[in-house]
């Protein structure tokens, strides 16, 4: 059933020019109407969406069409950003709602449904009226998810796509690093709470992920009591079925999480693709994976990564950067004004044009020493190891970083005062050291039991002793590996200058909680125990075989 057309109100077009302020998108071209519409799919279900249809002369063509597919409903909030600040702009825009969301029939599965749900979308608007032969993607986040899952088999008629701070693949993000994300525990709880269209605007507006992820106290107990799964099945009840799937299916290469995998989309796309990140964003490591594997095809793909968490990266800072893609890729009218990769540089607080990322760079290497100091010179070989106790019961917080909520760049200064975490710091720096790239810690470590998980963050601290964090990585490590060997870890892509005056500093904790399910200890499933035991890590430092390797900018 499709309802008639409805022209925009004074009140939405207040808000639209008040939003396009906000983002920089200038000035409107046009009005629009928004008409409702129900989509047929294979199996006999409809879903739920909005199409919006700018005002133009009669003769005249819309400036392209935007698919968007979403779960987190099409309410003022979410589609401002994904919709009408096009719509007000020439373009036309489904915004279509997922499975089992906000209107659409079936039952709301993540992941499950959205690559025939795409392809059976895009074959009802090829036979539609209104249809003029091609369209372009777009969204952030799960919408993103949502047009890699329509890549798998890229219609020929899709022509572009904008995907900002989206996955590819769920179980990487679910269980990638070999513990569990508590984010999917808290973002379940949100969807499985999710509001009618009835409901007031902020109540919309705080669908947009990020902004409704502080937990409830309930869920904040729920998570830290044992056994895991138990205690989160207290709380949930029957609700958000699929977050107990995910608990039972540690393996990324189970069969289970197949569906909901896309890495065959970066094999298959050919079309330019607008990649956004942020540096403290919660899916920054898949995005720089699909820029390089893109890249490396050969495919026209750009990217762009901000000082900004997953909010911030969704787009409400890139709107003229996507409007300028479109404008050459959808509507082939314009130009897209920016090289292969625009990088925000933190530290030095600047963008800068590179043809591609990373740039090419030189080691750096900063040895950890045994006076919890990182140094230019090897230590002596009979330097002391250091040590420091986890325990699970009263775990390392998580502070800052890429956390879906309560994440960005933060004091972690916290860190230093923990006897849980041990802290390298380097002496003063005499002159900037820029990092473009992957760091990496090399370092002999061990610890007993030898079920353990490793935390490693690399911040700057300035002239007054105040840490920030720059970059990090989450690690749950192999019992049975060789400990005389080197453990190297790889922490995620950065950009950042240390100034001359400030220090590097290293961070090593046994955990970042509530971000990571804790390590128990043990052999036993972490998610299914209530057994804890406390965890002694020691590193090994004598004679350098411990250090932290940064990549350095040799143009700086």
């Amino acid at each position: 059933m499709t309802g008639p057309p409805v022209k925009r109100t004074f009140a939405a077009a207040t808000l639209d020019y008040l939003g396009a302020r906000y983002v920089g998108a200038g000035p409107e071209t046009c009005n629009y109407t928004t008409q409702a519409i129900q989509i047929p799919m294979r199996d006999g279900i409809e879903l739920a969406a909005d199409l919006y249809e700018p005002e133009i002369p009669v003769g005249q063509t819309p400036a392209g069409l935007i698919l968007i597919q979403c779960c987190y409903g099409r309410g003022a909030g979410i589609s401002f950003i994904n919709a009408r600040v096009f719509a007000a702009r020439g373009f036309q825009a489904l915004f279509v709602s997922t499975r089992g969301t906000y209107g659409s029939g079936g039952t709301f599965d993540p992941g499950s449904n959205e690559q025939s749900d795409s392809q059976d979308i895009v074959g009802w608007m090829r036979q539609q009226p209104w249809y003029h032969g091609s369209f372009a993607t777009l969204g952030a986040s799960y919408l993103g998810y949502s047009q890699w899952a329509l890549l798998r088999d890229p219609p020929a008629d899709c022509v572009a796509a904008v995907i900002p701070v989206a996955p590819h693949d769920q179980a990487w993000h679910t269980w990638g690093t070999g513990s569990f994300r508590l984010d999917r525990a808290s973002w379940s709880d949100m969807m499985s709470k999710r509001d009618d269209e009835k409901g007031s605007f902020l109540s919309r507006l705080a669908n947009i992920p990020g902004l409704s992820f502080l937990r409830s106290p309930e869920l904040e107990r729920a998570v830290a009591s044992l056994p895991l799964e138990d205690s989160l099945q207290k709380y949930f009840g029957d609700r958000a079925p699929w977050l107990f799937e995910y608990l039972k299916h540690p393996d990324v290469d189970d069969v289970y999480w197949t569906s909901r995998q896309h890495q065959v989309a970066l094999d298959r796309a050919k079309i330019p693709i607008l990649l956004i990140s942020g540096w403290y964003d919660t899916f920054t490591t898949q995005t720089m994976h699909q820029f390089k594997h893109l890249n490396d095809r050969g495919v026209n793909v750009s990217l762009i990564v901000g000082p900004w968490t997953h909010v911030q990266g969704s787009g409400l800072h890139s709107v003229p950067e996507i409007l300028d893609f479109l404008a050459e890729h959808l509507t082939k009218t314009g130009k897209y004004k920016h090289p292969q990769a625009r990088i925000f540089v933190t530290g030095s607080q600047e963008w800068r044009s590179m043809p591609t990322w990373p740039p090419s760079t030189q080691s750096k290497n900063f040895y950890l020493q045994a006076n919890k100091r990182l140094g230019l010179k090897q230590p002596e070989q009979d330097a002391s190891p250091t040590s420091f106790i986890f325990d699970p019961l009263a775990p390392t917080p998580s502070i800052g970083g890429n956390q879906m909520s309560a994440g960005g760049r933060v004091d972690d200064s916290a860190y230093a005062d923990r006897p849980d975490v041990l802290v390298f710091t380097s002496e003063t720096l005499f002159e900037d050291i820029e990092v473009l790239g992957i760091p990496s810690v090399h370092f002999i470590h061990t610890s007993d039991p030898p079920f353990a998980d490793l935390f490693l963050r690399i911040s700057e601290v300035d002239a007054y002793g105040v840490s920030h964090n720059i970059t990090e990585l989450y690690q749950a490590l192999d019992p049975s590996r060789d400990t005389s060997q080197p453990l190297v870890l790889d922490l995620q892509d950065c950009a950042h200058r240390f100034r001359a005056g400030t220090r590097v500093r290293l961070i090593v904790a046994g955990g970042c909680f509530p971000m990571y399910a804790r390590s128990l200890g043990t052999a036993e499933d972490r998610v299914r125990s209530d057994k804890a035991v406390p965890q002694t890590h020691t590193v090994t430092v004598s004679g350098g075989v411990s250090k932290l390797i940064l990549p350095v900018n040799i143009a700086a």
